[in-house]
């Protein structure tokens, strides 16, 4: 086999691989995505491993002087991989490598998401690939490994000769292969399971001195003009894209939780992918004065009403507040 074919398997290989990584970072769960990330993750690792490992496709004898032979003798062969044996393997390894790179995105400080798994899994093959060829080229070009080319009629043809339970044992061998990967692609690359529910999770939050966030210290006691900052949260789990309209009122509410007066202070959207979040850092000024004056985030899917109000948002988050005149000046 000439070198040409290796190269040829080693561009398909990248190629598919980037394609897949691409899939996992841009496209939407349960679709093309599902699939080329079942791909990256349980088979391409596992495959340019193989690669590397096993740069032949037959047991190859080493020459006279070849260091394992020094050692071992001159009886002892290189290990050599044929095409399918190298297609199950692939398979096992990848799901074999799957606790390593979670093991690694710990130790690194990363979280086991679909993005940080595709670039671990894609950076894994690549450099594996790259590795496997060039080993590859150092085998004899009769005893290297590469895809070759009409397997599947020779394969055809050699299973004609065998009996009809040795042909129905494989249909539901490679039937289980394929069950048992599509399954566990869905169940990794997914965000959530389809009979989950689908919400969206919104938190009202303040930033603390080293940058953190926690729900507390509230500004709750301000002057007319005076601000104040606060952060709202807001996460996606609808599983789809969703776009988020978020209006901000001050609203002077009676006793009997009768709005009186509403104040809009501003409108914000953002389109958010399944699983991502928007942290909305925003500055509240009142304009309107009183006790138990009720500042209210809005949350809306798509577009909001012209007239905007609890009872007819989404989700929707509120702080009261005590806000004095700022006319009130001492002499």
């Amino acid at each position: 086999m000439s070198g040409r074919a290796v190269y040829a398997d080693v561009v398909a290989t990248i190629a598919l691989t980037a394609g897949a990584v691409f899939a996992v970072l841009n496209l939407e769960p349960v679709t093309l995505r599902a699939v080329l990330a079942g791909v990256l993750v349980l088979f391409l690792p596992g495959y340019a491993l193989t690669t590397l490992v096993f740069p032949a496709a037959k047991e190859t004898r080493p020459g006279v002087g070849d260091l394992p032979s020094a050692f071992t003798g001159s009886e002892t062969e290189h290990a050599g991989l044929p095409f399918f044996e190298r297609l199950a393997l692939g398979v096992g390894l990848s799901v074999a490598l799957v606790p390593v790179f979670a093991w690694g995105l710990e130790v690194g400080g990363f979280e086991f998401t679909g993005p940080n798994v595709a670039a671990v899994c894609g950076t894994f093959a690549v450099v594996a690939t790259v590795l496997g060829a060039v080993r590859r080229l150092r085998v004899a070009a009769e005893t290297r490994y590469v895809p070759p080319v009409g397997v599947l009629v020779r394969y055809r043809e050699v299973a004609r000769g065998r009996s009809d339970w040795d042909g129905a044992l494989n249909v539901a061998l490679a039937a289980v292969v394929v069950v048992a990967t599509a399954t566990v692609a869905f169940a990794l690359i997914s965000p959530a399971s389809v009979g989950s529910a689908s919400y969206t999770q919104v938190s009202l939050l303040t930033e603390q001195d080293d940058g953190s966030l926690v729900a507390g210290d509230y500004p709750q006691n301000l002057s007319v003009g005076e601000s104040g900052e606060l952060v709202l949260l807001v996460e996606n789990f609808e599983q789809e894209t969703t776009n988020y309209t978020v209006v901000v009122q001050l609203q002077r509410v009676e006793s009997n939780g009768d709005v009186v007066a509403t104040n809009e202070i501003d409108r914000f959207s953002e389109t958010l992918r399944a699983g991502d979040s928007w942290q909305l850092t925003h500055e509240v000024a009142p304009q309107i004065s009183g006790e138990n004056v009720r500042l209210a985030y809005l949350v809306y899917r798509g577009d909001a009403p012209q007239s905007p109000n609890v009872e007819s948002s989404y989700r929707h988050v509120t702080l009261w507040m005590n806000v004095e005149d700022g006319s009130d000046t001492g002499t």
